[in-house]
């Protein structure tokens, strides 16, 4: 069974992060959660000696009160302060907090920001150990607030499963997917990228090695399915995950995804290869599971 008591919502006072407090104030009514709203000063040691921190300090406290009471109204919410690295500060304060979930948009900018996570957001989801929840075009997903929604939908990578044979990087995806929806009476789906349909064996080039790769997937997310006792509507495409995921999503009208990104220490594992890319192209918000 899942928990999301604890959210820590990290909080600089961009468009983004006011864009991204609807989402975090209907989780935390939805599931009766504690929010820390974790503002950093990015001062690097080596300026410290140079400005007024108490002066910053004390501004960023006020800052943070009045963006509390703006945007979170009615939400159990507690300010937090401190200053130096921003990702490592959000990370360290997971792990204090024991936060069940991290809620924070992308910060990608210029003509190529389709293909940014911002460097906050990518270093949160590679150190952090709990799932994270981020919106690349947070100011534009309105239409996707947790209180109105009605579709999950989970993207599964089945060489993530142990007990199909994987690496066991992300075997509890599925399962934290189905009670996430369970708990809100949410609409599930499930997605699966096949891999190698879209490269060299395609259903013009190869037809036969084409529909193998597809009866291989469907045989190993039937078995997942047998396992779990669920009988879920699986979606398979061919493409890049990334694609493949934005399809899907499009498609189902999901108003989340909820993905796996990895073992942290993957430095090239899953978390830079799947959900980066579905993170980056997704058309609603995503949850990502470690």
């Amino acid at each position: 069974m899942i928990e999301l008591k604890r959210i820590l919502f990290p909080v600089d006072f961009s468009a983004q992060s006011r864009a991204v407090a609807p989402f975090v104030k209907a989780m935390a009514k939805c599931f009766d959660a504690q929010v820390t709203a974790l503002h950093v000063v990015p001062i690097p040691p080596s300026f410290s000696a140079l400005v007024d921190t108490e002066k910053i300090t004390i501004e960023a406290s006020a800052a943070l009160k009045r963006f509390l009471k703006e945007e979170l109204p009615g939400v159990r919410a507690t300010p937090e302060l401190a200053d130096g690295d921003p990702a490592r500060w959000i990370v360290q304060y997971a792990k204090t907090l024991a936060a069940d979930l991290i809620m924070l948009p992308t910060h990608g900018y210029g003509p190529f920001r389709a293909l940014l996570l911002g460097s906050v957001t990518a270093k949160v989801l590679h150190d952090a150990h709990c799932p994270v929840w981020t919106g690349v075009h947070a100011e534009k997903m309105l239409s996707h607030s947790p209180d109105r929604w009605k579709r999950v939908l989970c993207a599964l990578d089945t060489s993530h499963d142990t007990s199909l044979g994987g690496d066991g990087a992300a075997p509890h995806v599925l399962p934290w997917a189905l009670e996430f929806a369970r708990v809100q009476n949410l609409e599930l789906r499930v997605v699966h990228a096949v891999a190698g349909a879209d490269g060299m064996w395609t259903e013009q080039s190869d037809p036969s090695m084409y529909e193998f790769l597809f009866h291989a997937a469907r045989e190993k997310l039937a078995a997942l399915q047998a396992k779990l006792g669920t009988d879920l509507e699986i979606v398979l495409l061919p493409g890049s995950v990334g694609s493949a995921v934005h399809k899907a999503a499009l498609d189902f009208d999901a108003d989340v995804i909820v993905c796996g990104r990895g073992a942290a220490q993957q430095a090239f594992g899953p978390l830079r290869s799947h959900a980066y890319s579905i993170i980056r192209e997704a058309p609603c918000p995503v949850i990502s599971t470690p």
